[in-house]
């Protein structure tokens, strides 16, 4: 079996059939046809069923398809890799972040990089909070800066803990939540919600909801925090994240902090995957992300690999 097998296997199984991964990889249908019927022969295992022009994989290729995705994405890190040491940390790193994680530590990390690696170039894209992990997931990015929530159910990632910070509520002054002291979510949620996503921390504070409050817990959702904000100061909107997001609004006396029972902390985390983590140049952004929210020290939380070790 050649990487060109899997490369074919995964496509057929996206496209659902021989034409359109034909059309994907750029080549002719009977060639690929031939190709796999090859491999088959090869094997003594059926990879597809084919009928009416649909190849459904069989267990043998999902199995192979799902390792195979796993395997191209190593290659390609490994190429990229060799690319940038060839050309001396030049090169590109795509980074994806969530609404908070693009306020910090992206501004700090970019100019950090800049000072360090002047050659490199740097791609970013703002994405909501689970589709961030996602794209890393899938190989899309090579690092991602996101809330510790949304990356539970990836295992296999690489992580570093950058920071935690509270989750707040905040209003505008003169609100008439202001005049509530440690204020429950059935209290707060007379009123609409702006906030970037309802994680499940979030969920399990506001209990069992009536229908107007569930529709309030999602009354302005955005990943974007320069709106969610506008939208707490021009309505009666509550708005919730990491203080820091809120912090000079505050500060100004634009917002006020709502006096509510919610205790929940945003943890920013530094995600990559264990094929990238192997890069030097990786590991090398990894030091600069930390720097960016600790400037001058060393970081003080740990650091863990996907099966819960420390990787300090």
């Amino acid at each position: 079996m050649e990487l060109r097998h899997l490369e074919q296997i995964l496509e057929i199984c996206r496209a659902g059939g021989i034409s359109g991964a034909a059309r994907k990889l750029q080549i002719a249908q009977p060639t690929l046809s031939k190709s796999i019927a090859r491999l088959e022969a090869q094997l003594g295992l059926k990879l597809f069923e084919r009928t009416g022009g649909v190849a459904r994989p069989t267990a043998y290729g999902a199995f192979v398809a799902q390792r195979a995705e796993v395997l191209l994405q190593g290659v390609s890190a490994l190429a990229r890799d060799l690319e940038q040491m060839a050309r001396g940390e030049e090169g590109r790193v795509r980074i994806a972040v969530g609404p908070a994680s693009r306020l910090k530590p992206l501004p700090a990390f970019v100019r950090l990089v800049g000072a360090r690696f002047p050659r490199l170039s740097l791609e970013t894209s703002q994405e909501t909070g689970p589709e961030v992990i996602r794209a890393l997931h899938e190989g899309r990015v090579d690092l991602a800066f996101g809330y510790s929530e949304h990356a539970a159910p990836y295992g296999d990632l690489i992580r570093k803990k950058l920071f935690e910070d509270p989750v707040i509520l905040v209003a505008r002054p003169g609100h008439p939540a202001m005049d509530l002291r440690r204020a429950q979510a059935s209290e707060l949620l007379a009123w609409p919600f702006a906030l970037p996503n309802v994680l499940p921390g979030i969920e399990r504070w506001a209990g069992e909801l009536d229908r107007a409050q569930t529709q309030n817990l999602r009354g302005f959702v955005s990943d974007d925090y320069a709106l969610i904000i506008q939208r707490a100061l021009d309505t009666d909107a509550i708005a919730l994240g990491a203080s820091f997001v809120f912090e000079e609004h505050c500060a100004a006396g634009r917002l006020v902090r709502v006096d509510a029972t919610l205790e929940l902390t945003y943890a920013c985390w530094m995600l990559t995957t264990a094929e990238r983590w192997r890069s030097p140049l990786i590991k090398a952004l990894a030091d600069l992300s930390r720097q960016a929210v600790t400037p001058g020290q060393d970081m003080i939380a740990a650091s863990y690999d996907g099966a819960g070790a420390s990787v300090r």
